[in-house]
């Protein structure tokens, strides 16, 4: 891809070369973007691929938000 890349860390929809779209994080230091495998944790890695392979990129929304549809009463 070229022009513009996400922020370091940033979570991304990504779209590879073959067209298929991926979840995961942006990593400014390696250059790539690491596909989100599951929710075991950060230290957990995806498959890896190069910002050269990558065709397209959108920004996520951050998933750890409080859900709004949860109201507590203290």
């Amino acid at each position: 891809m070229r022009g513009k890349l996400p922020e370091d860390q940033a979570l991304v929809l990504f779209t590879d070369m073959n067209g298929i779209p991926r979840e995961g994080t942006y990593k400014k230091g390696s250059k790539a973007f690491v596909e989100a495998i599951g929710d075991e944790g950060p230290e957990d890695t995806g498959n890896i691929y190069p910002e050269e392979d990558i065709v397209s990129w959108e920004y996520l929304e951050k998933k750890d938000k409080p859900n709004s549809d949860i109201m507590v009463i203290l």
